[in-house]
C-alpha cells in the first residue's frame, strides 16, 4: 500500500511539474511576442484627434515642461490631423526620421529646399502607439539631435506657447519658414492652450 501511494505522489508531482514547465513556456512566449501596432481610421475628425492625443501631450508636459498644445499642434500640422498614412497606419505624428534599419518605413515628404518645396523619399520610424510617438517627439525636444544636443531647449523654457513656437522655428525643427505662425494659429484655431 506505502509502495501504491508513492507511484500515485510521484506521478502527480510529475504532472505538476509538466503543467509548470508547459505554463513557463507559453507565459515566456507571451512575454517575448512584440506588442501590437495601433491602427487608427484615415478619416479621423481634427476634435476626436486632439482628444485621442491630449492626454498623452499633457503626461509629457508634467514631466518635461513642453506645452501640451505646442505638442498637439505639431503632431496636427506633421499628421494632417491623423489623416496621413505615416500617422494613421505607422503612428509617426511627426514625421520623425528613422535612425536604425529597424521599425522604420520609407515614404515621400515634403522638404523646403532653398525656398521650393520638393517631394524627397526618407526612411521614418514606425511606433506602436501615437502615445509612443509623442514620448519620441518629447525626447526629441529635451535631447536635441546628434549635432547638438542642446538644440531646443529654448522649447522648454518657454513661457507660453508662442514662444516655444518661435524656439522650434529658430533651432530648425522643420524646415517650413512659416512653422512657427502655423503653429501658434493651429493652437488658437482650436483652443489647444486649454491643455496647458
Amino acid at each position: 500500500m506505502k509502495k501504491k501511494w508513492q507511484i500515485i505522489i510521484g506521478s502527480l508531482l510529475v504532472v505538476v511539474l509538466i503543467a509548470a514547465a508547459v505554463f513557463g513556456i507559453v507565459s515566456l512566449q507571451h512575454k517575448t511576442t512584440k506588442p501590437q501596432r495601433q491602427t487608427h481610421p484615415k478619416d479621423i475628425t481634427v476634435s476626436k484627434f486632439i482628444k485621442q492625443i491630449a492626454p498623452a501631450a499633457q503626461r509629457e508636459q508634467k514631466k518635461y515642461h513642453i506645452p501640451a498644445s505646442i505638442t498637439i499642434a505639431q503632431a496636427g500640422i506633421e499628421s494632417n490631423w491623423g489623416r496621413s498614412k505615416l500617422a494613421y497606419k505607422y503612428n509617426n505624428l511627426f514625421g520623425i526620421k528613422a535612425n536604425s534599419k529597424h521599425n522604420r518605413v520609407r515614404m515621400y515628404t515634403t522638404e523646403n529646399i532653398n525656398g521650393k518645396n520638393k517631394q524627397v523619399k526618407q526612411y521614418f520610424q514606425v511606433y506602436n502607439s501615437w502615445a509612443a510617438s509623442i514620448k519620441a517627439h518629447t525626447l526629441l525636444i529635451v535631447n536635441g539631435t546628434a549635432d547638438n544636443h542642446k538644440r531646443f531647449r529654448s522649447v522648454q523654457k518657454a513661457k507660453n506657447y508662442r514662444e516655444a513656437a518661435y524656439a522650434l522655428q529658430k533651432n530648425g525643427y522643420a524646415t517650413d519658414p512659416d512653422y512657427a505662425s502655423k503653429l501658434i494659429y493651429a493652437i488658437q484655431k482650436f483652443n489647444l492652450d486649454k491643455y496647458d
